[in-house]
């Protein structure tokens, strides 16, 4: 990466990485006592500025402050705390047994870390799904480069003033910037890549890591579906497909994203959909679903609902709120059906 490069992305990047793998080399980072002080600074540092977090949160995405405690800050608390408690347990050498022709032999499998992490983290959970992550790397013995989501820039301003209270960038460092910084980070010599988001940006860092022959965890997003059979409850499944559908307005990877209904209980189960989300989300109450998180989405949202949707309330484009809708008519062919 030549000075032009440098002064596009704003880092530089060579240098950094050559940082990270002298600190690891030196073996602090792998260093046990080590690895759960920096987690217990981590998890002190999100307590005390929780409020902060929160208010992040709501800015970039509209996050009702309940619904965002509960998704991101209460959750990556409950993460740093498990992985305290059990990470002596778990780095322990553990005993296998040998071939009897490799007798007299003693094997046990040793958990190491790779090196030097790189973690992309995605818009919807912003917060959760770069801390998460970050964990479970510290928690190994690894250095790391966090890139949060640019679609969410109070959170990642959020994120880069913690990993910078608690961390040297030697060990960890948090990256900000927007596509240009995510094609330079491509180019890098990570020892392990993490992508969450799209398919499509996927595939990118999928190719990054397999010239280098480095391991790779994808979690892409997709087709979510939820299967209703003739025989069932109902009041319960309305109730259930609407709260996991409409927390975090629906942007979960893993919220139901179309329902295969029984033909004979389709419109029935229509209607009792539509009078839970009616008395979850009514008009007034619409503020309580988190917002869309730019105008792009929005309008590529809008797109996709078809003319016979059953709308609960009243949009706010200049809020991006999108109010629930059924789509009861849907098929294979159905635009919405052809995205995630």
């Amino acid at each position: 990466m030549d000075k032009a490069d440098i002064g596009a992305v704003g880092y530089d990047f060579p240098r950094l990485v050559e940082t990270q793998r002298l600190f690891f080399a030196s073996g602090e980072p792998k260093s046990l006592d080590f690895r759960l002080k920096k987690l217990a600074l981590l998890e002190n540092a999100i307590i005390r500025r929780s409020d902060d977090i929160l208010a992040a949160l709501n800015k970039d995405l509209g996050k009702p402050s309940l619904e965002a405690y509960l998704a991101e800050v209460h959750f990556v608390i409950s993460e740093i705390r498990l992985f305290r408690k059990k990470l002596r347990q778990w780095s322990r050498p553990r005993r296998v047994g040998s071939p009897f022709y490799l007798q007299p032999a003693r094997s046990e499998i040793r958990r190491d870390p790779y090196g030097i992490a790189l973690i992309v983290a995605p818009w919807n959970y912003p917060f959760q799904l770069s801390m998460s992550p970050l964990i479970a790397a510290l928690g190994a013995g690894n250095c790391v480069f966090l890139k949060p989501s640019d679609l969410a820039p109070s959170t990642s301003n959020i994120i880069a003033e913690i990993i910078s209270e608690v961390f040297e960038a030697r060990h960890v460092t948090s990256i900000t910037g927007g596509p240009e910084v995510g094609k330079a980070l491509l180019s890098l010599p990570f020892d392990y890549w993490f992508y969450t988001g799209g398919e499509r940006i996927g595939k990118l860092y999928a190719t990054a890591a397999a010239g280098s022959l480095a391991p790779i965890t994808l979690e892409l997003g997709g087709k979510c579906p939820c299967f209703l059979d003739a025989d069932i409850d109902l009041d319960l499944a309305a109730a259930r497909v609407a709260s996991a559908k409409f927390f975090n307005a629906g942007q979960t990877c893993i919220a139901p994203d179309f329902v295969l209904v029984h033909n004979s209980i389709r419109h029935v189960f229509v209607e009792k959909l539509a009078a839970v989300i009616t008395s979850h989300y009514t008009e007034s109450g619409a503020s309580d679903l988190s917002r869309i998180v730019s105008e792009d989405h929005y309008r590529r949202l809008k797109k996709l609902i078809s003319g016979d949707a059953i709308r609960i309330g009243v949009d706010d484009p200049e809020a991006l709120r999108l109010v629930p809708r059924i789509l009861p008519q849907s098929d294979w062919s159905s635009p919405a059906m052809s995205e995630e």
